[in-house]
């Protein structure tokens, strides 16, 4: 089998579109969610097991690093949803255990199949075995496996339009939200002239500091807008691109809006089309180079999912009757210490307990 090298396809996405307003919030927005959750585990029946080593990997991750667990996983989702691909190197102990996951520079990594047909990657010079290097990916690149595209570069013509909407609208507001003038004059007037008159004009009044400065005319002469529209049509346009750019990252509309509350509909929605998709990839990955055989990794969003306090003590109340939760799961899910006694769940229908299988007595709840 033949030696092959994959290098990284170049980004293609521009500056300017990274720097979008809704772009950027976004990112954030999927970020420091993903970063801020905890990271659990799961047998293959799916139930929850307290996987220590990899849930302290990701919490911690200091150990004489400068990044601490959270700045880790919001950079690695970061990386990956601008660049398309995010990397980082599995430093192991004597004994094989994982201590450090160490963030490679995208730019700098090579994957590479040995003639035995073996993959290893490439950094700075230095070899890693396939099973040592995590690798989260954005969105699949046709024709090649192997990496991801960001979702930017995947609409990079539509962003880079959005891109001059925002530069246009950052020019309307930077003139003091004047838009295109037409000025008229009832005689001739010799270029030198024009060229004049529109330099003043626009060192009184082509700026933020100027809106409230009067405009005088004289001589029969008319300012009038050219298309009194042209506002109301560019904050339009620019909003449409918010809605495209929320589509790109599966964040729901109301996100980018500047209210920053938000209804248990928009949060469930966020969580259905943006979170779950890009985490399920993302610790499928963790779970194949980090987990033991037949464990799952995955990040627990209860924190961001589970509501204001009020709306959540309501429903785990609610699942706590019909025995859907114990007292412990809910005590874990706000964050307290498990209390003796209260592992199992009590079902309560119509205010009365169920029938004790040992004892068989019945009570008030």
């Amino acid at each position: 089998m033949p030696s092959i090298s994959w290098e990284l396809p170049l980004n293609s996405t521009s500056a300017s579109v990274v720097a979008l307003p809704a772009v950027q919030r976004c990112i954030h927005t999927i970020a420091s969610d993903v970063a801020r959750c905890p990271v659990v585990g799961s047998d293959a029946a799916g139930n929850m097991v307290d996987d220590t080593t990899i849930s302290s990997l990701f919490a911690s991750q200091a150990r004489g690093d400068i990044l601490t667990g959270t700045d880790f996983r919001r950079w690695m989702a970061a990386e990956c949803l601008v660049t398309g691909n995010a990397f980082a190197a599995i430093e192991v102990d004597s004994i094989g255990n994982p201590v450090t996951l160490r963030p490679l520079s995208t730019a700098d990594v090579q994957l590479n199949q040995n003639t035995d047909g073996t993959l290893a990657w490439t950094y700075q010079g230095i070899e890693f075995d396939y099973g040592y290097v995590l690798h989260w990916k954005a969105l699949p690149t046709a024709g090649n496996p192997y990496w991801g595209t960001s979702p930017l570069a995947a609409v990079s013509p539509t962003l880079e339009a959005l891109a001059q909407l925002e530069a246009a609208f950052y020019a309307y507001a930077k003139n003091g939200g004047m838009g295109k003038l037409a000025f008229s004059h009832p005689g001739a007037l010799q270029p030198a002239v024009r060229d004049a008159m529109r330099t003043a004009f626009m060192t009184q009044h082509g700026s933020a500091g100027s809106a409230g400065t009067p405009i005088f005319v004289g001589e029969g002469m008319k300012v009038e807008p050219i298309s009194s529209a042209a506002q109301s049509e560019l904050a339009a346009a620019r909003a449409a691109g918010m809605r495209t750019v929320a589509a790109i990252f599966g964040v729901p509309g109301a996100y980018l809006e500047s209210s920053d509350a938000r209804t248990q509909p928009e949060i469930a929605a966020m969580y259905a089309t943006s979170l779950q998709a890009w985490s399920a990839s993302w610790m499928s990955e963790v779970s194949s180079k980090l987990a033991p055989s037949g464990r799952h990794v995955h990040i627990d969003f209860t924190p961001v999912t589970q509501g204001d306090f009020l709306t959540a003590g309501r429903a785990y109340a609610q699942l706590m009757q019909v025995g859907a939760l114990a007292a412990n799961d809910v005590r874990r899910r706000i964050g307290l210490p498990p209390w003796p006694g209260l592992d199992e769940p009590r079902p309560v229908i119509s205010g009365v307990t169920p029938v004790d299988a040992q004892g068989g007595n019945q009570g008030n709840a």
